[in-house]
């Protein structure tokens, strides 16, 4: 319980970097990835989850933020995105894998889906600070794309 607790305050705190020192894809990405940990959270108050099948709420909520996040790095004039919907895909892999094999050990299933988010986190932090350097050099940093394509600066 201790651990998410600390997750929960490590997102909160990237959070709040992505808000005052983020664009808009920054702030959406840490809102989206923020709520998908509070749902997460919740899930697993319920009651302690066994991993022992396909967790369907936490598959829906990884679902949910997979399309958030697709959204995102499709319009975002930004590279990163597409590695953090990148990397949320590969969990919701994980909970594919699980539903085809059932001989997927439930410990690996846990870490997979519980420790994707980590990489993700990183991401979003360097992210955001590439975002604020480029402002304060006074460079030109449209939140997303015109034409519907990301485009390299």
């Amino acid at each position: 319980m201790t651990q998410i607790a600390a997750f929960l305050v490590l997102i909160a705190l990237l959070a709040i970097h992505a808000a005052c020192r983020g664009g808009a894809p920054e702030r959406l990405t840490a809102i989206a990835m923020l709520v998908a940990a509070v749902a997460t959270s919740m899930a697993n108050m319920q009651a302690a989850l066994p991993f022992r099948d396909v967790e369907w709420l936490l598959f829906w909520i990884d679902g949910a933020l997979f399309a958030a996040l697709l959204a995102i790095a499709l319009t975002a004039n930004r590279f990163w995105p597409l590695w953090v919907a990148a990397i949320q895909c590969v969990a919701l892999a994980a909970h594919a894998a699980r539903a085809f094999d059932a001989a997927i050990l439930p410990l690996a299933y846990w870490w997979i889906i519980g420790k994707l988010s980590y990489p993700m986190l990183f991401l979003l932090a360097v992210g955001t600070e590439r975002h604020h350097r480029r402002r304060r050099r006074g460079a030109l940093d449209p939140a997303w794309s015109r034409t519907g394509r990301w485009q390299p600066q």
